[in-house]
This record gives structure tokens, sequence and C-alpha cells, in this order.
């Protein structure tokens, strides 16, 4: 039973659940992360950057994600194509994030050292 406090709880969550998915956007942005998330663990394999390299991008891709999510939320962004754009941004920089701490637990050192 719902109370009248939580009734336009229940209002905004019943038209949230109402409306469709953009595939058309979802779909390409899942794939880009997943393929950003499979290049780096790849590339750290393969020792292409040094440790404390990975620790940093890893870093700066996640105060870049938590920027661009900021901006996302600015009111006058929100529902238009800068908003979208700059959502579209944080999930990229947080899939380079989440990436690069992966890619330090496939690191090998280059042969040779």
């Amino acid at each position: 039973m719902t109370t009248p406090a939580t009734l336009p709880v229940a209002i905004h969550l019943a038209t949230v659940a109402a409306r469709p998915l953009n595939y058309e956007l979802i779909v390409p942005l899942a794939l880009a992360c997943l393929s950003i998330m499979i290049i780096l663990p790849i590339a750290a394999a393969r020792s292409r950057l040094h440790i404390p390299g990975w620790v940093g991008f890893a870093f700066f891709s996640f105060i870049l994600s938590y920027t661009c999510a900021r901006l996302s939320a600015v009111s006058s962004y929100v529902g238009r194509p800068t908003g979208v754009f700059f959502s579209i941004l944080c999930f990229l920089f947080l899939a380079a994030a989440l990436g690069s701490v992966i890619a330090l637990f496939f690191y090998h050192d280059p042969p040779g050292l």
C-alpha cells in the first residue's frame, strides 16, 4: 500500500519504467566499454606501459570520468545532446579506469630487465 508521501515516488518510477530503452545508444556504448576493458589488460600483458603508468592512467581516467559525470548533471545540460555527450564520456573514462586497474593484474615485466 502506498502512502501519500510515497505516491510521487511511485508515479515517477512508473513513468521511468514505461520509457523505452535507446538501444541505438546503449549497445554501441556497452561494446565500446567492453572493448576498452579488454584491450587495456592485453596491452599490459605485452608490457606496453610500466606499473606507475597504469596506476596514473587509472587515477586520471577516474578523475575525468567523475568530472564528466558532474558536468552531465548540470541542469542546463540534462536532456540535451551536451549532457548525453558528457554521459558517454563518463562511461568511456570509467571503463578506461577499470580496464587499467584490471591491467595491473596482467602486467608482465619486459624481457631482458
